[in-house]
């Protein structure tokens, strides 16, 4: 099915896409039991939009699977969960900046068993709204209500050069990192600059998976998690 034009797998589709995210969701699960991973960030080199529809993709599945799952929208430059789900612009920035508390910032997303936490009206100082020690107790509270807390934020970098460091903060205050490498985008050395400034922030790197991989003229995903 389609959110406002992007992909969403459908409960029971049989599809090679939506068997990669069956998988992924497997490994994460399998990840939880072993390692108490259950806030999870996916995050990306360049390409914002390739970790946000892996991350909603996700969360889609672990929620098909029967788990509860809260997706959180921390890309305070380009929040995009509230255009995907059709949501009001409200979120984060209220609970930070007012004080509003979370559960009647959480919505629905159409989905059963899927919420959305978005991101809210985009804020001047990213870098100060994400490490106010607010967020933390956010994802600290969320863990009690849902079984996994899936977070999307700013790519680590813009081009190959100009980091951002929105994602390394979030990084430092969720369970596991899942880095997104688009196949036919990202070169090798650039992708290796982001897992450094991933592990500069002390980031428990779970998993990458790599996308936009074509095979049998389907666009698939190839993960390692664990």
């Amino acid at each position: 099915m389609k959110n406002n034009g992007r992909y969403i797998i459908e409960d029971r589709e049989q599809s090679t896409i939506a068997e990669s995210f069956r998988v992924l969701s497997s490994t994460l699960q399998e990840a939880r039991e072993g390692k108490k991973v259950q806030s999870v960030l996916f995050t990306t080199v360049s390409d914002g939009e390739s970790a946000v529809m892996t991350a909603v993709n996700t969360a889609v599945t672990l929620a098909y699977a029967g788990k509860k799952v809260i997706l959180v929208d921390c890309d305070m430059r380009h929040p995009i969960l509230n255009d995907i789900f059709d949501l009001e612009v409200f979120g984060i920035t209220n609970i930070i900046l007012q004080g509003k508390t979370i559960e009647p910032m959480i919505q629905r997303s159409g989905i059963n068993r899927l919420n959305v936490l978005a991101a809210g009206s985009v804020a001047a100082g990213a870098v100060e709204l994400l490490s106010n020690k607010k967020l933390q107790e956010v994802f600290d509270q969320l863990k009690n209500f849902f079984d996994y807390v899936i977070v999307v934020s700013s790519p680590l970098l813009v081009g190959s050069r100009k980091i951002l460091s929105d994602a390394c903060i979030v990084a430092s205050k969720v369970d596991g990192v899942v880095l997104v490498i688009p196949s036919r985008a990202v070169k090798t050395q650039t992708a290796r600059k982001a897992i450094e400034l991933l592990k500069g922030a002390r980031a428990n790197i779970i998993g990458t998976v790599l996308s936009d991989v074509k095979v049998d003229a389907e666009m698939v995903y190839y993960s390692s998690v664990g």
